[in-house]
């Protein structure tokens, strides 16, 4: 094998949608949790996540592809959004040296931070992203919706442009997992839904299952239990409804008590400090 600061760095543009999915199927064989992904989906996911092609990275040796590196980029943030060494390449300390190219180039784009998620369990891939400076901050979990009853149409949820419902977050929020931002809920193909114009979510209806990407109340008409209330029209209105496994593990009780089962899987958010 070619000694890893050899491998050969291309900006991921110079391939096509199908190819680069094509690539992170092969890169993640054998991971922690099976993955899967064809072009189409790959487009609509990523664009929405706001991966920016020319900051990610292919490695080759020769021809062969040794590793794949997807960044999204927002003003001075930035988030490895996927980052996966092929097979024959893993325990031969590839990952380091590529992270740290990952890192100095970010910090050359005048970037502050980056962030990426990790599932728990994937020690080697923790400690790599610890020996680079990364620390844990959230844990992140997914939830999926069970036993619904018959949705009945009360007219209590209400249509509302996702654009709308994001431009309210973004004004008030916090920082959010990338996942679950204003940002990424809006870009994807979804519904907007409010309950009496003072609780919001966004669906996103691209996947197999129906997403739950953006849940929001005003300010004003918090502890009154409006996020309860929408989590579990939502729940009826979206038979098999789900969230990915970014949702901040502090909100598990409001799902739990909508009707909602917290998945198994769960992932730490890193960040790094690009100071």
């Amino acid at each position: 094998m070619p000694n890893p600061a050899t491998l050969r760095a291309q900006p991921a543009l110079h391939w096509s949608s199908e190819a680069l999915a094509s690539m992170l199927c092969c890169c993640f064989d054998g991971y922690l949790v099976p993955f899967q992904l064809d072009g189409a989906v790959f487009a609509y996911r990523f664009g929405a996540e706001n991966v920016c092609l020319n900051a990610s990275r292919v490695w080759l040796a020769g021809e062969t592809v040794v590793a794949l590196a997807l960044v999204a980029r927002r003003g001075w943030r930035s988030r490895l959004a996927a980052f996966a060494i092929h097979p024959d390449w893993r325990g031969k300390g590839v990952g380091k040296t590529l992270m740290t190219q990952l890192l100095d180039e970010a910090h050359e784009r005048g970037e502050k931070s980056m962030t990426l998620e990790v599932i728990v369990g994937n020690d080697a891939g923790q400690a790599l992203y610890e020996r680079v400076g990364f620390t844990c901050e959230k844990t992140l979990v997914g939830f999926q919706a069970h036993s619904p009853a018959a949705f009945v149409n009360t007219q209590a949820l209400m249509p509302c442009d996702p654009h709308d419902i994001a431009q309210r977050m973004a004004a008030q929020v916090e920082d959010l997992p990338w996942l679950m931002a204003p940002e990424t809920a809006q870009a994807l193909p979804g519904m907007g839904f409010s309950l009496d114009d003072k609780a919001f979510a966004i669906i996103a209806t691209g996947f197999a299952q129906p997403q739950l990407r953006a849940l929001w109340v005003a300010p004003q008409a918090r502890r009154e239990g409006r996020a309860r209330q929408l989590l579990s029209l939502l729940h009826e209105r979206f038979a098999g409804l789900m969230t990915p496994v970014a949702v901040d593990q502090r909100l598990a009780p409001l799902f739990e008590q909508s009707g909602f089962r917290i998945q198994p899987v769960r992932q730490y958010e890193m960040r790094h400090r690009l100071n």
